[in-house]
């Protein structure tokens, strides 16, 4: 349609997700190859849905001073509330799971002789309606 606006989402969606794409960068520069020198991230931002956006990062894979072998990241399920109200680190993926509709990891080459490569990490947002575009007739 010839001179349609795009969709305006709440503000909210758009600060969730934006949170938890420096957490999704965050982690892959913290644990993996990612963070040494020469390391790349690749971000990605895709829509699989009109109302879903899928935020994600590449990471460079495991690093050799690493956990052998390596692990899939996953939230800490070994801690106490203590351990969780004193900890200075590990929250990333706790705030993503509260934030997001849904996240997941995966590797990015599948095959056994490839582990480690990389991994590819995600978090996807349902978007809804901003109320400015439902309130914006309520002035007039």
């Amino acid at each position: 349609m010839v001179g349609a606006r795009p969709k305006t989402h709440s503000a909210s969606s758009a600060d969730d997700a934006v949170l938890c794409a420096s957490e999704l960068f965050a982690n892959a520069v913290d644990h993996s190859r990612s963070g040494e020198p020469e390391g790349h991230v690749i971000r990605t931002l895709t829509m699989p849905a009109e109302d879903r956006l899928r935020v994600g990062v590449i990471d460079d894979g495991y690093r050799s001073n690493g956990p052998t072998p390596p692990s899939l990241p996953q939230i800490p399920a070994d801690r106490s509330r203590r351990e969780w109200a004193e900890a200075e680190r590990g929250r990333g993926l706790l705030l993503i799971d509260v934030l997001a509709a849904a996240w997941g990891s995966r590797a990015v080459v599948g095959f056994p002789f490839c582990e480690g490569l990389g991994t590819f990490l995600w978090a996807e947002f349902t978007l809804t309606q901003a109320a400015a575009t439902t309130s914006a007739g309520a002035g007039q």
